[in-house]
């Protein structure tokens, strides 16, 4: 039993929904961190008027708290931008700091003259500099909270796009070429059939071609949702080929998104959700035949959304070593590319299928290059 005094484990990924909410929320913040530092900027002296309305306090007066306020948002984002990032992530942040600490004096001193040049009699000197010390330590404790939080969610976006990027670069060394072992057998089959031209062994050699077309995609290039669905066809061409037509399969994807070549698709991932089906499971039995389903269909707005879905008897007598590398992966990429998107799982007692929703919001979609 863990100790209470042992902290949680938390998932930084995007599928964690709570973190996925932050981060999509904080975006704008992010993208623009000096509207963080102007959120507390705004709300204290509101609050500071309210409060001294409210209680009818002693005020020192509109300039007086326009020139703290200006004063103070300049010292926060000194604090912010400088003297913070340089002091924990610079090798050599002394001299940083030290400019820091001269630039906050210098704006202290500002404070100073500027009280008088509006007619306010600011304390003594040295009670003036006391009062500025202790000051600042409020504005340090303030502007080192917000740019904790910033620092956090600005962390937890570029791990985002570091596994994303990682997984990517997964499925390339481990998933990419389809599989030697496919391949070599696809080509044998062929290479025999060779001996004897036929109309049946043109289309054979298309799909191998589509095949080695489609492995020798750049990953971070462009690629097609229509060259992905074409790869699966070839590829389940291909798996007939290897089986002699033993394996039984329902085909129920649908021809037309052959025509979708402006909409892009993540090489390997749909052909990762369907190669499961042939390394998990049973694809032989005339029983349980395997179901794939692939469609567009467009919801009110026009907004095209294809589905995706696979089902088939899985082989409770085969045992694989976990790769951590499949469905996983694939929603880790889906996150990242398509926020909206949606994948399910579900085990029945002998089969399992899966579903697969993605809306495409804009029609000319580039993520490769964002």
């Amino acid at each position: 039993m863990k100790s209470i005094l042992t902290p949680p484990q938390i998932q930084f990924s995007g599928t964690n929904p709570s973190i996925k909410w932050v981060n999509d929320k904080m975006k704008p913040f992010i993208a623009r961190p000096i509207l963080i530092l102007i959120i507390p900027w705004v709300v204290y002296p509101l609050l500071d008027l309210a409060s001294t309305y409210y209680f009818k306090l002693d005020s020192s007066g509109i300039p007086f708290a326009l020139i703290t306020t200006l004063i103070g948002f300049c010292c926060s984002c000194i604090y912010f931008f400088w003297l913070f990032p340089s002091a924990f992530y610079s090798k050599r942040p002394l001299i940083v700091i030290a400019l820091s600490l001269v630039t906050i004096s210098f704006l202290s001193v500002l404070k100073y003259f500027l009280f008088l040049l509006v007619g306010i009699e600011p304390h003594p000197p040295l009670d003036f500099a006391a009062y500025e010390f202790m000051r600042q330590w409020v504005f340090i404790a303030i502007t080192f909270t917000f740019w904790g939080f910033y620092a956090l969610i600005k962390a937890l976006q570029e791990k985002r796009k570091t596994d994303a990027s990682f997984d990517r670069l997964r499925i390339v060394h481990n998933k990419a070429q389809l599989s030697p072992h496919f391949t070599l057998n696809l080509i044998g089959d062929i290479s025999a059939k060779s001996l004897k031209y036929s109309p049946e062994l043109f289309e054979d050699l298309n799909h191998f071609i589509t095949i080695l077309r489609y492995a020798y995609i750049d990953t971070e290039k462009f690629n097609s949702l229509s060259s992905e669905v074409e790869a699966i066809l070839s590829y389940l061409h291909g798996q007939k080929l290897r089986f002699q037509g033993a394996i039984i399969i329902r085909d129920k994807i649908d021809r037309d998104l052959l025509h979708y070549e402006e909409l892009y698709m993540p090489k390997l991932l749909l052909i990762t959700l369907l190669e499961n089906v042939f390394k998990h499971g049973v694809f032989q039995d005339p029983k349980y035949p395997v179901l794939i389903e692939a469609k567009m269909i467009y919801c009110k707005n026009s907004i095209p959304i294809l589905h995706f879905s696979t089902q088939n008897k899985f082989n409770e007598g085969l045992k694989l070593a976990k790769s951590e590398f499949g469905i996983e992966t694939v929603r880790n990429l889906l996150d990242y590319f398509f926020e909206n998107a949606t994948l399910t799982t579900n085990v029945t007692q002998d089969t399992f299928s899966l579903n697969l929703t993605l809306p495409y919001e804009k029609p000319k979609q580039t993520w490769p290059n964002r």
